[in-house]
């Protein structure tokens, strides 16, 4: 930005959104995708074998040995193992992993979507009715309406269902819960020209923690066997990812290395 003459003073305006866009969205974002995916356990089995199939790149193996994947570590230390977190790798080899990741965004995004009018602008509903946008004015879309209506996702709306995005009705069908219908209501990061330009940054650090989590560690309850997930806070429009009630007070949980994978070291690449 320096090379094109930004000035000092914008950069540090561009460079203080880091840490706002970090904790108000991809750390609760990550929170919740972590929560349902290791509620289910046999979520948790499948993901593993979906992660460590298409996102390992290879375990570079310790001297002399030719271990799989789930021996590469051990208590003495291992192999390093290479994960890809490229959005088009795992787009293409981890299905339900992006479904499931996708599926927490639809349930947890609730921002709004700010433009200006440039022009006077008449929008039609699908009954016939016509609003008139004058140029200059305000308009702020809610995305978390689109995420939650029943006439675009379907029965089930409220659920969190880590196939929802694997099951889409073809792309010549409409009407709830299929392809046409759920691009129209996804828009999680905006749209058009003004897509959140974080969001490829975010979605790798994420795919990176999953990853690790997923092949690396077991993810329990603090208290108990059961999971209760924290409620939501209250949904507001400018909350952008809800976040958990009372900042999640009285919930915990209890992270350990897996079996076989105690000295492994991780490495990411795009």
């Amino acid at each position: 930005m320096r090379e094109v003459g930004v000035p000092d003073e914008d950069l540090a305006r561009i460079e203080i959104m880091l840490p706002f866009a970090a904790l108000a969205n991809t750390v609760p974002m990550l929170f919740w995708l972590v929560c349902h995916v290791f509620s289910r356990r046999e979520l948790v089995e499948r993901l593993r074998r979906e992660v460590q199939a298409g996102m390992v790149v290879k375990p570079l193996h310790s001297e002399g040995g030719n271990q799989t994947t789930s021996e590469v570590g051990g208590e003495e230390g291992g192999a390093e193992v290479v994960v890809n977190v490229a959005a088009a790798v795992v787009e293409e080899k981890c299905p339900l992993l992006m479904s499931c990741y996708r599926e927490t965004l639809r349930r947890t995004v609730h921002q709004v979507s700010t433009r200006t009018a440039v022009q006077d602008t008449v929008l039609m509903d699908r009954d016939g009715r016509e609003y008139l946008l004058k140029k200059g004015s305000v308009v702020q879309m809610v995305i978390g309406a689109g995420h939650g209506m029943e006439e675009y996702w379907g029965e089930g709306v409220d659920e969190f269902d880590p196939e929802r995005f694997l099951s889409r009705k073809g792309d010549g069908e409409d009407g709830p819960g299929s392809s046409k219908a759920m691009k129209t209501a996804f828009q999680p990061f905006g749209g058009g020209m003004h897509l959140c330009p974080g969001r490829a940054f975010a979605f790798a650090e994420m795919m990176a923690v999953m990853a690790t989590l997923l092949l690396g560690y077991d993810i329990e309850p603090l208290e108990g066997s059961m999971w209760e997930l924290p409620a939501f806070a209250t949904r507001s429009v400018i909350d952008a990812v809800t976040k958990p009630a009372n900042h999640g007070e009285g919930f915990g949980l209890r992270i350990r290395r897996r079996l076989g994978w105690e000295g492994v070291r991780w490495k990411y690449e795009l």
